[in-house]
């Protein structure tokens, strides 16, 4: 009664609906035959007694659509009575080449690719697959093509007779003008192979492809299949033609002239055609049956795995002339870039100059030549530096049967530089030297040291260069901040960098004696199809600012103040080594923190001190190896409550406190009956405080260690104050009370012991408190498909229920 089936009407080439046909299920119901016989019940149904909607018209459509639907039978069996063991079951897929049959139920398995099914006399291939909960069921014929090149190529089947298609020399006359046209086959796209093509009584067919160039007036023909290689020793290879019905497995080269009548093999195009077979079943034979893949592939390849742009030339020449040249142009780190118009089999030479002041040292190399060993390597020169690098050719493949050329182009290593001054860095040989023990630096160079090359700001492109390859175990390392390399700091040795997980850490000097501190890694590159590996130097710590306002900052105890701005993300500053290296922050409103070692990984909240002597706090993320330095300190401004509350609940007396160990301009004080917040001074020293209770003139002090607070807080009373400390889940209360002397059995004493239970700030009793700690909840919200509309994610959730305090009249 409420369900109404909709039939979309798909446009075959675009995918696009161009109408939707609806009419309630209750009515095609009713013009279902009877089941009683069979479980199969066809029948037509006239589009007209559907509506369809198209742009907001409806329409009376004409035409008829075929149904065929299984029905279950369970309902109108009779009790007691056993349904059919051949009925088929509900849930299965039925296929049939018409409407009479024979049906064949096709299984959904998940776990495989592709699997075959008889289709009448043929045999077919489904593909099962689900994306976003929505099952897809693709059905093909047994032949697919893949266009991995980077033109749109149109693609057909040519019909012959079949009688003569293994005869001589008279493949064109037996020619039919039979043809079956595949379509344009988009570059990365895949399409099967009509199954009229591959069961065609009488006709074979053969493919031929020619590229759709759109915005060039140039036409090409359609292919010839110049020469084939099989994969096996044993195919006869006299006809060249490619029977889709009649394949094995087997590389081919083929070539479209430009339709102006030229045969110059300079004025076409060639493509590499790879025919692959997967086993997927067996016949009733137990043949095996195969699920070809003709892959249409570019004759040359080249994917470029540096990280500086270079420009490159692919000739028919060692001697790189500019009539020679087959193809031209810029490579981009990552690119790949096909050739189309290059017979494979002729000689054919590349040279390739990266960007940075490299020059080739050498001829353009062979990498392709029907006598002579590709090249692996090309050897470059820096103009700037004169150190050379060696840049590694691979080939895809080294089997001879293999027509289609892939070279990948990439170095030993990468050299990256990021949030740096300019820097030079010089590379020093050390194997010779004669005290074999490990120093991981030196403050100078010795006499057996050999320096090797150095490498400057200015032949960073987008902030890397390349190198070869590099023996970290004897070799030493010297940087500077200035261009002319006056002022080079210690040598540091690299045979850390060995290890996948090791660091180095060195300073580089400017010719003003300003210093940054440098940190070195290495990893593997981002492509995973070459073993480069990528040497970081980067900031051995950086900041970033998220507070919302300009911070000041200074490094080291005589550094100079330097600005870390509200939009800075990620920057390191050169500072004076005067003191010792602690790191100080303040804002505008703000006097300096205490001095900070940044030395792990942490969170802590720093306390800056206002003019009323006030606390103004700042929560900094202490990350690590982030992006190659070693930390990473992201400030944000902390809510106003600091981590730690001072309650003077005292009614004459002021209590002081500041952090053991600081200085005298470190006191709070807090008046009676008041609160205050605070935050430690120093979050890695003492947690500890001084306490002065000041009653009139005079003033008694006292120690608290917070870690043992029950030792030290025993003689407060003795001053007049109780002492306790309160934890919450996210603040520490620190809480003075006044401590009331009486004597026992005196009348005053039991009225004065009366009032102050029932007045008195925190008597014996406890409070109780009921913490539920979450470290993550997720919440997801699904649909029936299921898809996953809503996700939420929480952490670190606390919910906190406390009551008792203030004598029982507090809860929260």
């Amino acid at each position: 009664e409420n369900y109404v089936l909709e039939l979309v009407v798909l446009d075959a080439g675009r995918g696009q609906p161009v109408g939707i046909y609806s009419a309630p299920l209750k009515q095609v119901v009713q013009k279902l035959p009877s089941a009683s016989s069979s479980d199969y019940a066809k029948f037509e149904l006239t589009l007209g007694d559907l509506m369809t909607t198209k742009e907001h018209e409806i329409l009376k459509p004409s035409g008829k659509i075929r149904f065929a639907v299984l029905v279950s039978g369970r309902a109108t069996a009779k009790q007691g009575s056993r349904a059919s063991p051949n009925r088929s079951r509900s849930g299965y897929i039925q296929i049939s080449p018409s409407k009479d049959g024979p049906w064949t139920n096709m299984k959904l398995n998940y776990a495989v690719p592709a699997a075959c099914w008889r289709f009448g006399d043929c045999v077919i291939a489904s593909e099962a697959t689900v994306k976003e909960g929505n099952r897809y069921v693709g059905i093909r014929s047994l032949v697919s093509i893949t266009n991995t090149t980077d033109f749109a190529i149109d693609l057909r089947l040519k019909g012959r007779d079949s009688q003569s298609a293994g005869s001589d020399g008279q493949l064109e006359n037996s020619d039919k003008d039979d043809q079956i046209e595949v379509g344009v086959l988009e570059p990365g796209s895949t399409i099967p192979v009509p199954l009229s093509g591959l069961s065609h009584p009488g006709v074979l067919y053969t493919l031929q492809l020619r590229p759709t160039i759109h915005h060039e007036l140039v036409q090409h023909s359609w292919s010839d299949v110049q020469e084939r290689r099989s994969q096996t020793e044993f195919r006869n290879e006299q006809v060249l033609d490619i029977c889709v019905s009649d394949l094995y497995e087997s590389e081919n080269l083929l070539f479209c002239s430009q339709i102006d009548g030229s045969s110059s093999t300079c004025q076409g195009l060639w493509f590499c055609l790879s025919i692959e077979a997967k086993e997927i079943g067996k016949d009733v034979r137990t043949d095996p049956i195969y699920d070809w893949s003709i892959i249409i592939k570019s004759p040359l390849s080249l994917t470029y795995y540096l990280p500086i742009p270079a420009h490159y030339t692919v000739s028919a020449s060692h001697l790189d002339e500019e009539e020679t040249s087959c193809s031209r142009g810029e490579l981009n780190p990552g690119e790949v870039v096909k050739v189309q118009n290059v017979d494979p089999r002729n000689p054919l030479y590349l040279s390739l100059v990266p960007h940075g002041g490299w020059e080739s040292v050498h001829e353009p190399v062979p990498i392709s030549h029907p006598t002579e060993v590709p090249s692996k390597f090309i050897n470059l020169r820096s103009s700037l530096s004169g150190r050379v690098v060696q840049i590694m050719l691979e080939q895809s493949s080294d089997k001879d049967y293999l027509m289609a050329r892939v070279i990948r182009i990439y170095v030993p290593y990468w050299i990256s530089f990021a949030r740096l001054p300019p820097l030079t860095l010089q590379f020093v040989d050390i194997t010779g030297r004669r005290d074999k023990r490990r120093y991981l630096a030196r403050p100078r160079a010795e006499k057996s040291d050999k320096l090797l090359y150095g490498i400057g700001h200015e032949e960073l492109v987008d902030g890397y260069t390349i190198a070869s390859g590099l023996n970290f175990k004897g070799l030493g390392l010297s940087a500077c901040v200035s261009r002319n390399g006056q002022q080079l700091g210690a040598l540091k040795e690299l045979s850390p960098l060995a290890d996948m997980d090791g660091t180095v850490d060195l300073s580089a000097h400017d010719n003003d004696g300003k210093c940054t501190h440098v940190f070195l890694c290495s990893k593997l590159c981002s492509y995973q199809a070459v073993p480069t590996k990528v040497i970081y130097v980067r900031p051995y710590t950086t900041f970033t600012n998220r507070v919302g306002q300009d911070m000041f900052i200074k490094l080291s105890a005589g550094d100079d103040p330097k600005v870390l701005h509200a939009y800075d993300r990620r920057v390191s500053f050169l500072y004076s080594e005067v003191g010792p290296d602690k790191l100080q922050v303040r804002l505008e409103d703000t006097d300096w923190c205490q001095p900070l070692d940044i030395v792990k990984e942490d969170t802590i909240v720093i306390a800056m001190r206002k003019q009323d002597c006030t606390q103004k706090f700042v929560k900094a993320e202490i990350r690590g190896y982030e992006e190659g330095s070693r930390f990473l300190v992201v400030f944000r401004l902390e809510p106003t409550d600091g981590p730690i509350r001072i309650e003077n609940r005292t009614s004459n007396a002021t209590i002081g406190t500041r952090q053991s160990g600081l200085g005298e301009d470190t006191w709070i004080q807090v008046k009676p009956l008041s609160t205050r917040k605070y935050s430690w001074d120093d979050p890695y020293g003492q947690k500890a405080v001084d306490v002065s209770i000041q009653k009139g003139d005079v003033t008694s002090f006292q120690y608290v260690d917070l870690e043992n607070p029950v030792a030290s807080s025993t003689s407060f009373g003795e001053h007049g104050v109780k002492f306790n400390i309160v934890e919450t889940a996210d603040v520490t209360i620190l809480k003075f009370t006044d401590y009331h002397r009486r004597q026992e059995g005196s009348p005053e004493s039991e009225l004065v012991a009366s009032t102050l239970t029932q007045n008195e700030t925190e008597t014996g009793a406890g409070p109780l408190e009921l913490i539920i700690e979450l470290g993550v909840v997720g919440v997801s919200l699904i649909d029936h498909k299921p898809r996953e509309l809503l996700y939420l994610n929480l952490q670190k959730v606390f919910i906190s229920y406390m009551t008792g305090y203030d004598s029982g009249t507090t809860s929260r």
